[in-house]
């Protein structure tokens, strides 16, 4: 007779292990998770959701697309009567709807359209897109064919929400007006290319075309990253096909729009060089400012910093980064779309035959507060054959400022180092309100 405990042991042995563990009584002493947190104490408001302002209507919608797509988006306008000025407010990645800045627009007296977008809105959204994945994942998907792209769909949110703000009934589409930051910033740049002469202003913030002069340049191949999920994963047809079709550079020869692009010259995203070759490329009217030693910030008078002042009656409810991504943009916004106010100054360089000697002219409305020129070091020289090595130096690369002196009634200078590779002027007036020089590069060969 066969001898069958081992195998009734190891069957015993098998269903044991497969059994969930008993619970175990916690320890009497052990302390209570919630003792460090039910303090008692009321908590920090970080937030107040107001309720839209009593002189503007607001409403929340959903627009259709494609097929099923319905894409959220607010519309503020005033309630005076009358056809008004229209802008469209585009948000950056891992935002929403920017509803705080459409409210503030509307009381300023425009229609705001303000969309989700496909591919760069956070999880949160109120949209029914039920063709997009997790966050940002699809923005590099390519298979068929370029629509595949969230993307894809992220533009054509943006192009819908500008129809849908020229077709509203108050609205001038003689005056309409595009603004967005970071990825809006790009989606802004793309939508006035898209749009030609249906858009008369843009206002592109840390967001540019040339992604392969960007932040592009420092992306390697990573397997971790889900199939269309990473630039650096594209094959070399890929890479061209995504930026033959969804980078705005490649398209910006099309804009008709008066077009401002503000730049930040240590930005992580839309880096100084792929800024310069998208102005490069814009055939009509254009300005630009760099804001130097600032990431995706705007550290310069009428930038990213906020008069704390609360809201007074009768005024504006929402104030500060609720309001606007620039203050500076208010009085672009105003001088284009209504026709009040001034334009921006302008930096005109004047060329000499010593490329350290900075001589510019500004054209500006205002009196001038300051007028500065920037220069930086060239790259280190393992930065061109190592990608983390140059993304280290873009992001700490010092910009220094030295003081420019007056020459004439609207002329200066500033004599730079021999070590300087780059460098712009930075002027800004008594609104406040900052523009820049074009980026400028001193040869290799003169250094």
């Amino acid at each position: 007779m066969k001898n069958h405990l081992p195998l009734f042991l190891g069957l015993f042995l098998s269903l044991h292990a497969a059994l969930p563990a008993a619970p175990q009584t916690p320890s009497p002493n052990a302390p209570d998770p919630f003792d460090a947190v039910l303090d008692g104490k009321a908590p920090l408001i970080v937030k107040e959701i107001l309720p839209p302002p009593e002189d503007i209507t607001f409403r929340r919608i959903l627009f259709q697309t494609r097929e099923k797509n319905g894409i959220y988006a607010v519309v503020a306008a005033p309630k005076k009567p009358g056809k008004h000025p229209g802008i469209l407010l585009l948000h950056g990645s891992g935002g929403a709807a920017e509803e705080h800045k459409a409210m503030a627009w509307a009381q300023r007296g425009y229609v705001a359209v303000a969309p989700d977008l496909p591919g760069l809105y956070s999880p949160l959204t109120h949209g029914d897109l039920p063709m997009t994945r997790n966050y940002a994942e699809g923005r590099y998907s390519l298979q068929p064919d370029s629509r595949r792209s969230v993307i894809f769909d992220g533009v054509l949110a943006a192009m819908k929400a500008l129809d849908l703000l020229r077709a509203h009934p108050d609205v001038d589409p003689e005056r309409i007006g595009v603004c967005g930051v970071s990825w809006g910033g790009t989606m802004t740049t793309m939508v006035c290319s898209l749009a030609g002469d249906k858009v008369r202003a843009g206002f592109a913030i840390y967001g540019c075309g040339f992604f392969d002069l960007g932040n592009w340049r420092t992306n390697k191949p990573n397997p971790v990253f889900r199939p269309g999920s990473w630039a650096g994963n594209l094959t070399p047809e890929e890479r061209e096909q995504w930026l033959r079709d969804f980078d705005p550079g490649r398209r910006a020869q099309n804009i008709k729009a008066a077009f401002f692009l503000a730049g930040a010259a240590n930005d992580f995203f839309g880096w100084p060089e792929a800024v310069q070759a998208t102005l490069d490329v814009i055939p009509g009217e254009k300005n630009q400012v760099y804001a130097p030693n600032s990431n995706h910030s705007a550290k310069v008078p009428g930038g990213t910093e906020f008069s704390q002042a609360r809201p007074v009656p009768g005024g504006p409810a929402f104030v500060g980064n609720r309001a606007n991504w620039l203050a500076m943009e208010v009085p672009y916004f105003d001088y284009h779309l209504r026709g009040i106010g001034q334009p921006l100054p302008k930096v005109t360089v004047e060329p000499d035959e010593n490329p350290y000697l900075v001589q510019f002219k500004v054209r500006s409305p205002h009196p001038l507060t300051k007028a500065e020129v920037y220069w930086a070091k060239a790259y280190p020289t393992e930065a061109a054959t190592d990608p983390d090595k140059l993304r280290e130096a873009q992001s700490k690369r010092e910009w220094v400022g030295v003081p420019a002196t007056k020459t004439g009634d609207d002329s200066y200078r500033a004599q730079l180092p021999p070590e300087a590779a780059a460098w712009f002027a930075l002027v800004s007036d008594d609104r406040p309100v900052s523009v820049s020089s074009p980026l400028c590069a001193i040869p290799p060969g003169a250094r």
